[in-house]
This record gives C-alpha cells, sequence and structure tokens, in this order.
C-alpha cells in the first residue's frame, strides 16, 4: 500500500508529513520491529493532535514516545529546557544509511522535529508581537498552523478512513478548520495559549471580531509566515539535520509570493 505520492515506507511518509498515510502503512507493514513500529504510530497519533489544533496533547504524546526511547536507550542525549519537566531527546551522532541503527536514528529525528517546533510554538505563544494583542498574536499563530497542517494538506480533502475512535474525533476537529468554523480556530489558538500558560482560560468571539474574522486572520499569518526562515522551525543547533514536512514548506513557499498574486486576500 502506498500514498498517493507513491510512499511506502512508513518513516519517510512521517518525515515528510502523510502521517495519514504513515498510519496506513503502519496497520500491515512489518518492516520495522513492534517498539519501533508502536513508536512511529505514537508519532503519527501526536501529528494528527497538531493537525487538529490540539497542541497540548501533541505534546504529551511526543513525551511518552521520547520516555519510550529513552527508557531503550540509556545513553540517548536529552535536553533540558529551562522551565519544561519532560524528556526531550536531542539527536545522536548520524549513522551510516542502511545501517541497522538507522530506522531508529530516523525516528529519534522525528520526535526531535516535532517536540522542537511545539517548544517553538511554546516560546512564540508567550512572546509579545509588535501591533498585537496577546490574544491576537496567538489566533495568528493558530492560523499558521491549520494553514501548514490543514490547508495545504492534500489528505485533508481526501476520503478518511480513521484507525481508532480518538483519531476519528481528531479528522473530525480539522474537518472543522478546513471549514473555516470560527470556534475551531478559537478553541485551536486556546489550546496553542496553554502551551505557555496551562491556566489560562478560552479565546472569545470578540478577539475573532476585532481581528476583522478569517480573512483579517489569514492575512497576518501569512505575512507573518512570509518572513520566517525555512521550515522546520526549531531550535537552530537542529537546522539542516531535520527533514521538511512538504505541506510547511509550501505553505512558506506560499506566503512569500507577492500579495498581487492574490493569495493573501481570502474570501469567507
Amino acid at each position: 500500500m502506498s500514498s498517493a505520492t507513491g510512499v511506502t515506507d512508513p518513516i519517510l511518509a512521517l518525515e515528510i508529513g502523510e502521517w495519514r498515510t504513515a498510519q496506513r502503512l503502519l496497520r500491515d507493514d512489518r518492516r520495522y520491529d513492534a517498539m519501533l513500529g508502536a513508536e512511529l504510530r505514537t508519532i503519527a497519533r501526536a501529528m494528527a493532535y497538531r493537525a487538529a489544533g490540539e497542541h497540548g496533547a501533541a505534546w504529551s504524546t511526543l513525551v511518552v514516545t521520547a520516555a519510550n526511547f529513552r527508557r531503550r536507550f540509556p545513553k540517548l542525549p536529552v535536553l533540558r529546557p529551562n522551565g519544561i519537566d519532560a524528556i526531550q531527546l536531542a539527536l545522536p551522532p548520524e549513522p551510516e544509511p542502511g545501517s541497522a541503527g538507522r530506522p531508529a536514528y530516523d525516528t529519534i529525528r522525528l520526535i526531535c522535529r516535532e517536540q522542537g517546533e511545539l517548544r517553538q510554538l511554546r516560546r512564540q505563544a508567550g512572546e509579545s508581537a509588535s501591533g498585537l494583542t496577546e490574544d491576537r498574536r496567538i489566533l495568528v499563530l493558530a492560523f499558521i498552523e491549520a494553514v501548514c497542517w490543514v490547508e495545504l494538506d492534500l489528505d485533508t480533502w481526501a476520503p478518511k478512513s480513521p484507525p481508532d475512535d480518538e483519531i476519528a474525533v481528531q479528522e473530525r476537529r480539522i474537518a472543522e478548520l478546513a471549514d473555516r468554523r470560527r470556534d475551531a480556530f478559537l478553541r485551536s489558538a486556546s489550546n496553542l495559549r496553554r502551551l505557555a500558560r496551562p491556566t489560562a482560560g478560552d479565546m472569545t468571539k470578540s478577539v475573532w471580531d476585532r481581528a476583522d474574522q478569517y480573512s483579517g486572520l489569514r492575512y497576518l499569518a501569512l505575512g507573518e509566515l512570509a518572513g520566517r526562515p525555512r521550515p522546520p522551525w526549531s531550535e537552530p543547533a537542529l537546522l539542516g539535520r531535520l527533514p521538511v514536512r512538504t505541506w510547511a514548506r509550501n505553505a512558506w513557499q506560499m506566503a512569500r509570493r507577492p500579495q498581487s498574486d492574490g493569495l493573501y486576500g481570502t474570501t469567507g
């Protein structure tokens, strides 16, 4: 079984952002041992949570698989950022392509990418931005997430066959973001804000209205996305060592096109 892009390896599917493809492949694929297959399924689940705007669930799911790897490989390096009490993996030395340890390394690299991007989101959600209130800033970040994880992911628009009830719930939340529903974006932004401030309350409709609703927020999101460096968006020490999700790269390239292309103006 492969995806529309021809991917048949679940690790490669996760590297390029096709988490649904990875889930399908991992149902029947036995090329990796049981432990590694289980961790790949967990990473795919974390990516599903993030696509749905459930950033806290994505983070906690990744912490579980990071801890599992650390137990299996006690010498695996970890990061200890200030204020975050959780296992966070650092990249070990890279093995040779095709070596026995390569699949585990590639899986660790996926965990590092996903944890690193969520750390960046946590920092961004806690920072002020010139000309934006805190609430509007976080809504803009939630819109960037939706562009990268929902709007430009081709599988968003394809028929679904969720592997379990929990993923089916996330697919419904993703569909609400794809349908541009206000409550879905407010839910995603509220969840994102709690990455930085766990006790923060929910976003309200007034924040949405003051930001000119969907069109205004998407315009701000694409403007900020255009100013970012090339993805993935993690710590500088990891740049060049992590795989890039196709949809994130495509979103970044789209945002950097001239506004006269008409991509910034959106109705709805």
